[in-house]
């Protein structure tokens, strides 16, 4: 399955996670402290290092820093207290960090977290190539469907893969346009070549620049020896600047140097170095929008937007959100050893009517839970509880909304459990009928808030949530 070393002082937390994956099959090694990390660092490889912020005999840069140096390609989980001060006890450190994982967490999580740390892991570590013809095989099912928007996007493709041309895809978080990137260069010239990430939302100015460009040594305080940056890596290949939107205009301007001169400079240096890459990009902001306020320079974009992509979110994908449901299922039973045999009508009726404000990762990550979840043969309503966070379901609570309003107004107290507050009408009514109404009360008292109306009704957001889509179905 995998081999895991945790590094945790506190015992109690050690021993339960020691238990908890090595019941999964897992080959767990267990260090209390940096010195015991490092002993068994020096013994072994491990796929992933799951390591608490607090570090016995030694800090938490430095522990990370050895991992980096004995095991390039073990994925680092870390596990704190404080999710606000995690970032700055790690500084420049974070970056090599695979996820985050802030205490107390569920099993479930934990195991989610590792099989995608281990994922990871598998897409960075040298493979055959059938293996990679599987994997990218497994990527092109993501866009299965026959919907007009994908069809579009598919003929696109078909010919923009084989220029050179700048590309930028736009579309909401989560539409898959990291996918769309890899299938342009794996359909590419440069399929031979190296296919570069850079996040550019994940890494502060200073951190970007010198992850872009690399820097000499000595070039700025900690800069101990010279690094090679992205654009070095990337020659011959294709790079794939994600949320591009997110560059400072000092880092905008040194990227359009690239792209016109084809040629730029490490930090700390005056020596020019040659590149040869294709850049695609992608941001789901409104690229128009920042030009108009002075935060997203013109000339860049229009180097950057020779072909534009714009990636459909997955609600105005219609018969396609079946077929997708179907595949992250499969994909996640064969990650697992449960025997799912599909879902049950009413849970895919509501993941059919689902607006999926987080898309395909949502979806995806939505499945893979309801799988590890799930107590029956079939996926069931009570296994997507998931799904309707309080967050999620206020972020998109107008999507449900039956009054229409949209300011909030605070509920009065509900009536004492003595008084009779429903009268049934001379010729009776349906229990789905009066409870349609009561929502509707409900909300309209509560100037269209679910989480109100949710309180006022005795029952939680997520209930409530599941009423409200069951009535515009039936509607």
């Amino acid at each position: 399955m995998g081999t895991i070393l945790i590094v945790d002082e506190n015992e109690e937390y050690r021993d339960h996670i020691y238990r908890f994956l090595n019941g999964l099959d897992y080959s767990v090694g267990l260090a209390f402290g940096y010195e015991s990390a490092i002993g068994l660092l020096d013994s072994q490889t491990f796929d992933i290092a799951l390591i608490d912020s607090k570090i016995v005999d030694g800090d938490i840069r430095s522990l990370i820093g050895e991992i980096r140096k004995r095991a390039p390609l073990t994925s680092i989980l870390v596990m704190h207290d404080d999710s606000l001060r995690i970032q700055d006890l790690l500084g420049s450190a974070a970056r090599e960090v695979f996820r985050f994982l802030q205490k107390p967490f569920y099993d479930a999580e934990l195991n989610f977290q590792v099989k995608r740390a281990l994922d990871d892991r598998l897409e960075h570590v040298g493979k055959s190539a059938e293996s990679r013809s599987d994997d990218v095989a497994n990527k092109h099912s993501e866009f299965i469907g026959q919907s007009p928007a994908i069809l579009r996007i598919f003929r696109t493709l078909g010919r923009v893969a084989k220029t050179d041309a700048s590309v930028i895809i736009l579309g909401e978080t989560g539409t898959g346009k990291e996918l769309v990137a890899w299938m342009i260069h794996k359909d590419s010239l440069r399929a031979e070549g190296p296919f570069v990430k850079v996040n550019c939302a994940a890494l502060p100015e200073q951190l970007l620049e010198s992850e872009l460009f690399g820097y000499e040594k000595g070039a700025f305080t900690g800069a101990d020896k010279t690094r090679v940056g992205r654009f070095e890596h990337a020659y011959g290949g294709t790079i794939f600047l994600d949320e591009v939107a997110d560059m400072s205009l000092a880092t905008q301007a040194k990227l359009l140097r690239v792209l016109q001169q084809k040629e730029f400079e490490r930090l700390g240096s005056n020596v020019s170095i040659k590149t040869d890459v294709r850049i695609i990009s992608a941001t789901n902001k409104s690229l128009t929008q920042m030009m108009r306020r002075g935060s997203f320079r013109e000339d860049l974009f229009y180097r950057l937007n020779v072909i534009s992509i714009r990636l459909p979110p997955l609600r105005d994908r219609g018969n396609d959100i079946g077929m997708l449901l179907e595949y992250c299922l499969k994909r996640s039973l064969a990650k697992s050893r449960r025997q799912i045999r599909g879902f049950k009508d009413d849970a895919l009726e509501v993941l059919i009517k689902y607006p999926w404000p987080g898309n395909i990762r949502e979806m995806e990550n939505t499945i893979e839970r309801a799988v590890l979840m799930a107590e029956d043969d079939f996926i069931s309503v009570e296994d997507l509880d998931l799904i309707y966070a309080e967050d999620v379901g206020q972020l998109r609570s107008a999507s449900y909304d039956i009054t229409g309003t949209s300011e909030a107004a605070h509920p009065p107290p509900p009536p004492s459990t003595g008084d009779r507050v429903i009268t049934l009408p001379p010729k009776g009514i349906s229990l789905a009928e009066a409870e349609r109404q009561l929502i509707e009360q409900a909300l309209e008292r509560c100037g269209g808030s679910q989480k109100k109306a949710a309180a006022l009704l005795g029952v939680s957001s997520r209930v409530l949530n599941y009423k409200i889509m069951n009535m515009r179905r039936i509607r």
